[in-house]
């Protein structure tokens, strides 16, 4: 869960947009633990340009959706657009 929270840090100056969090686990066994972050009013392009300072490899799924994974930190990344709204939605997974 640190480097999930570390995350959150990093994402500092736009925090005041966020309108929803939420923490759980999935997978088999509940090995995976996630990090859910609703924004309003920011762009993929933003959060994704916050996140970019780290060594992110990421990868263009449709014009609204991203994915990345973090080497250093094993951290997987989703950055979507909720559709007819102005919505993104940030999850952060690290895999035990």
């Amino acid at each position: 869960m640190q480097s999930l929270q570390l995350y959150e840090q990093k994402l500092e100056t736009i925090s005041s947009k966020k309108v929803n969090e939420k923490y759980y686990a999935s997978g088999r066994a509940s090995q995976n633990n996630n990090l859910e972050i609703t924004y309003d009013s920011v762009t993929i392009d933003d959060v994704k340009e916050i996140l970019s300072k780290q060594n992110i490899d990421w990868n263009e799924i449709s014009k609204n959706r991203i994915v990345g994974h973090d080497y250093d930190t094993n951290v997987y990344i989703e950055l979507f657009k909720e559709r007819g709204s102005n919505k993104v939605i940030l999850i952060l997974q690290k895999r035990n």
